[in-house]
């Protein structure tokens, strides 16, 4: 299941290792990133899976709210919308659910969760707990790797994030050998959701 929900997805220089500078890293991005309740923007996402050549293009747009969770909407090519709260993933498209995903039946579904909310809300400390790493900041850049600390709870082989007061860019990379990077863009913070996005929360 893992596995499954993992492919579906697919965020002065000075250098810091995870074993070294335990907490240096961490603290200097999540004080950079900043911490606004609500950041919503857009997003290109490239997937490319392992034995084939053509490219997955997507695009659309995300809001990422700390207490609710992550909503992913898809709007090229085809529709979709991913919403992931701390108890469950549901995947709707135009025409309504297409799969809902509970942790209590799931135990899987909590880990993904916890792992999708803290990628996209730039919460690396609490990835710290899930990852070793290594990376690098500067004045007004940063850049992290980040390696599971253990790989049998876990799709991925490796994240890599980078960015700036926001995040910029994020490639997953899965044991099966696929890839998938996401660009971000016209990304902003804010102290609530809209309406509509309470609606969609929902």
């Amino acid at each position: 299941m893992v596995s499954l929900i993992g492919r579906f997805l697919m965020f002065g220089l000075v250098f810091f290792s995870g074993d070294s500078l335990a907490n240096s890293l961490p603290n200097q991005i999540s004080g950079m990133v900043g911490s606004a309740q609500t950041v919503r923007g857009k997003f290109t996402q490239i997937k490319v899976i392992s034995g084939i050549s053509k490219q997955l293009v997507s695009e659309g747009n995300f809001v990422v709210d700390k207490s609710l969770g992550v909503l992913w909407i898809t709007e090229k090519p085809i529709y979709q919308r991913l919403r992931v709260s701390k108890s469950t993933i549901r995947i709707d498209n135009r025409s309504g659910n297409l799969m809902t995903l509970d942790a209590r039946s799931e135990p899987s579904v909590r880990y993904i969760n916890e792992l999708v909310i803290a990628v996209f809300s730039g919460d690396i400390i609490s990835l710290e707990r899930l990852f070793s790493y290594s990376g690098e900041v500067t004045s007004n850049s940063w850049t992290i790797e980040l390696m599971p600390k253990s790989f049998s709870s876990t799709p991925f082989k490796k994240i890599l994030m980078s960015g700036g007061t926001t995040i910029s860019r994020i490639t997953f990379l899965s044991k099966e050998g696929d890839s998938t990077e996401i660009q971000f863009s016209d990304v902003r913070s804010a102290a609530n959701l809209t309406n509509d996005e309470v609606i969609q929360f929902r």
